[in-house]
């Protein structure tokens, strides 16, 4: 027993607290009651701050919060929070058990979280320790995400992050650098580590995740973190854009609040058909088979929509983006690239009226002259009557009559066309073409611009993203089709862990090679080093440098070539530190990616 509270058995254990279920006899209803370690209650100014922030946690009234029912005084011998009990599982548990399956779907859990951060920072309480292990999954109706130990890593003083087992209190995955250097937590510390937490719910991977919490810490203080879209390819740009800003590490430059947050997510939730987030949250929590498989249907037929509306209002990069957006979550979906394809039509329309105008606008000019100069000729000489006498004729130089036209083989060659094609700008430039009666320039002149042209491009690993002239066409393909209009286009590959492709190519020069094979440039992979700085390094036998050099800047190394994956490949890595037995450990590096390995350490020295 405490006080009025039985503890009838213990369900979790932290670096601050023991957790049992319970039972309030007074009430008779099941509780949580999480007990201080007896080390960190033992001090009176622990115990202030543990009730000051218990009364403060206690105000809130959220869905999303683990509501707080009770908590020590401060003369009691014990400290203790007494809460609502949840039954379920920590979110980190029940997405190991079941997942998201889709970015989008993960968000509808980062809503919910946000949703309750509004509310608590709104009362002017902080978490400072957000992680999926203190997201509790309520299973029980009606199901819910809730935040749990709001406040009590304030609890502790500065020098007391240290437990009596030398665990750091709070996870190093998601602590905010400011937290790290040892300044005051605010409001966007809390928005730092549910931005963590998004990166997680969208990529399936944490963002700063290495071998040890001192390589943890070291890329949070580096910001060192991959791309949410690299990770995870089906990752919007939007959602992207917004878990980058949450993990700057200027506070200043990230969101203003957990209302920005919150409404970003809404809109991206928005834009797949989910406009209760709310509701949808339950039904995932409820049958989340049965959600994810209904997802993408729903989500295709939205953004299909807005594709199309975007389109009909001439936005066409947005209406691509939705479009993409739909083969990322079903690449074999047959209407988008029906959709493209009249819209590749539609271009190759523009391109030609655009010539048209010009022609007929340089038409229209020619005219103008030859009116101009019809309008300026002298008035014709006045016959005189026959009472006048006609004056002498003026000397002057003898009339200029016109040369007779040259047969039609000596006419003179029609001007080339500039180098390199050309686009539209250089389409509108030219002169009008010959009538159709028009004879043809001597030696047969320059050929016709070709309307339009097909290029299949075979790329290897694969296209995370193929760009046309700056707009996005293709993601995610290994065989990327480009249709290609009068004029010179720039077409782009890009994959993380290569150097992007670049060509420019006209439809002529497209037409005649009808496909390329692009084998991607491997980016060099990056090797860091963790343990004594002192540590010498080799890769095949070669010297690169020391581990602490290492720690650093990664050192740049090359894949291993002669294998059947160029972008991937294992390499042996040496580890010498003086006084130990060398180590020699197989890696695989993979292109444009980090791996770390750890060194023998100094204090293994017999």
């Amino acid at each position: 027993m405490l006080g009025r509270y039985e503890l009838l058995e213990q369900v979790g254990s932290g670096g601050m607290a023991v957790v049992y279920r319970g039972r309030d006899t007074a009430l008779d209803r099941e509780v949580a009651v999480k007990l201080l370690h007896p080390h960190l209650a033992s001090a009176a100014e622990s115990r202030a701050r543990f009730s000051r922030e218990a009364r403060a946690v206690a105000r809130l009234s959220h869905p999303g919060i683990v509501e707080i029912y009770d908590y020590a005084g401060d003369a009691a011998v014990e400290s203790y929070l007494v809460t609502e009990f949840v039954r379920g599982r920590t979110l980190r548990a029940w997405a190991a058990d079941v997942g998201f399956g889709y970015p989008e779907v993960g968000m509808l859990v980062g809503r919910a979280l946000a949703d309750a951060l509004v509310h608590a920072h709104s009362a002017g309480v902080i978490h400072r320790d957000l992680k999926p292990e203190n997201v509790l999954v309520h299973e029980d109706e009606p199901p819910a995400v809730k935040l749990a130990d709001f406040g009590i890593a304030r609890i502790l003083a500065s020098d007391e992050r240290m437990t009596m087992t030398g665990a750091l209190v709070g996870s190093p995955h998601h602590m905010a650098p400011e937290i790290v250097e040892g300044k005051d937590a605010d409001a966007r510390s809390d928005l730092f580590s549910l931005g963590t937490i998004l990166y997680w719910l969208a990529t399936g991977k944490l963002p700063f995740a290495a071998p040890n919490p001192t390589a943890i810490l070291r890329r949070v203080l580096q910001g060192d973190f991959e791309d949410p879209r690299a990770a995870e390819p089906r990752v919007p740009d939007a959602l992207a854009d917004l878990v980058t800003r949450c993990l700057q590490l200027d506070p200043a430059r990230r969101p203003a609040s957990a209302a920005e947050v919150r409404d970003a997510l809404d809109r991206i939730l928005a834009e797949v058909g989910v406009e209760r987030p709310g509701e949808a949250l339950q039904a995932l929590l409820r049958d989340p088979a049965g959600f994810k498989a209904a997802f993408p249907a729903r989500a295709i037929a939205t953004l299909g929509a807005l594709g199309d509306a975007a389109l009909a209002a001439g936005a066409t990069a947005r209406a691509l983006g939705y479009y993409n957006r739909v083969l990322a979550i079903d690449p074999a979906n047959p209407d988008v690239p029906a959709k493209l394809a009249r819209l590749a039509r539609r271009r190759r329309l523009r391109r030609t009226l655009a010539w048209t105008s010009a022609a007929t606008a340089a038409l229209g000019i020619a005219g103008a002259g030859v009116y101009a100069f019809v309008t300026r000729a002298p008035p014709p000489a006045r016959t005189p009557a026959p009472h006048e006498t006609a004056p002498p004729p003026i000397a002057g130089p003898p009339p200029v009559t016109a040369p007779p036209a040259a047969p039609p083989s000596e006419a003179a060659p029609a001007p080339a066309p500039p180098e390199g094609g050309g686009g539209t700008e250089a389409v509108a430039a030219r002169p009008p073409a010959p009538a159709p009666s028009a004879a043809p320039p001597r030696g047969g002149g320059a050929a016709p611009a070709l309307a339009h042209a097909a290029l299949a491009v075979h790329v290897r690993p694969y296209a995370q993203r193929a760009l046309l002239d700056g707009v996005e066409v293709a993601r995610g393909e290994q065989l990327v089709r480009f249709e290609l209009g009068p004029g010179t286009h720039v077409i782009q590959i890009e994959h993380a862990c290569c150097a992007p492709f670049v060509k420019q190519i006209t439809a002529e020069e497209a037409s005649r090679l009808g496909e390329l094979r692009v084998p991607l440039e491997p980016r060099p992979a990056r090797l860091r080093v963790e343990g004594d700085p002192a540590t010498r390094v080799y890769v095949e036998g070669r010297l690169l440098g020391t581990a602490g050099e290492s720690q650093r800047t990664p050192f740049a190394v090359t894949v291993p070539a002669g294998g059947d994956n160029p972008y991937e490949a294992a390499a042996r890595i040496g580890l010498e530190l003086e006084g130990l037995p060398a180590r020699t450990v197989i890696v695989k590096l993979r292109a444009g990616n980090e791996v770390i390995v750890a060194s023998p350490q100094s204090e293994d020295r017999p």
